[in-house]
């Protein structure tokens, strides 16, 4: 990368910071900040508006020409650090901690019927392919990069390359036993967790009978 690609990048990231801080502000605001000429500055807006990270909220009335007002899109707030991992661990040893081990199989049961409920119509009705099919397209827009596959004898292959409760099910293998049993449900079928993420694979791997 260039050095004037890197400075490019840190723009647009300081532009972020500051918007993250100040809710809104205008491009001439955000120019004042950073040192940075108004129109580079909108050349940056404009960016990140196209990459989704930045949009317009409104507009500033005052003497002269009115100004735009941008703002962070929802899907900003992933390029801002998040410790959810840590919050759910934390719970999960304070509940095992008051109510003891077998609290947390009841809320991860609790879970996975909640997750069942609102899962089954997508499934449901469908004839196997259908519902792998399905499934896979769940987990991917959950962020489980999955992906899935027939197999000669009639099986399907389920394959899930990010887990995104990783930290998580690494401490508490019942988490993957949890999400075998809702593919299970899910699906009608005998569904085998041939590998997992959390014990060190490169991805989950399902295989889901004929």
């Amino acid at each position: 990368m260039t050095a004037e690609r890197k400075e490019q990048g840190s723009t647009r990231q300081s532009i972020l910071q500051l918007l993250r801080r100040n809710g809104e502000m205008t491009a001439l605001g955000l120019s004042e900040c950073l040192n940075v000429g108004a129109v580079g500055i909108r050349q940056h807006l404009a960016l990140l508006e196209r990459d989704g990270l930045v949009r317009i909220a409104g507009l500033r009335r005052s003497i002269g020409r009115p100004s735009h007002l941008y703002m962070l899109t929802p899907e900003a707030e992933a390029r801002f650090p998040k410790r959810y991992d840590r919050l759910a661990l934390e719970m999960l040893a304070y509940l095992h901690e008051i109510s003891g081990p077998e609290s947390i199989d009841q809320v991860l049961t609790r879970r996975r019927s909640v997750l069942a409920h609102e899962l089954s119509p997508f499934i449901t009705g469908k004839n196997r392919t259908e519902q792998v099919a399905a499934l896979a397209s769940i987990l991917a827009e959950q962020g489980y990069m999955c992906e899935w596959r027939e197999e000669p004898d009639g099986s399907y292959l389920i394959f899930e390359f990010n887990c995104p409760i990783d930290c998580v099910a690494r401490r508490h293998a019942q988490l993957c036993a949890q999400e075998l049993r809702l593919y299970q449900e899910l699906l009608g079928a005998p569904v085998v967790q041939e590998c997992t993420i959390a014990q060190g694979s490169h991805c989950c791997r399902y295989r889901v009978s004929a």
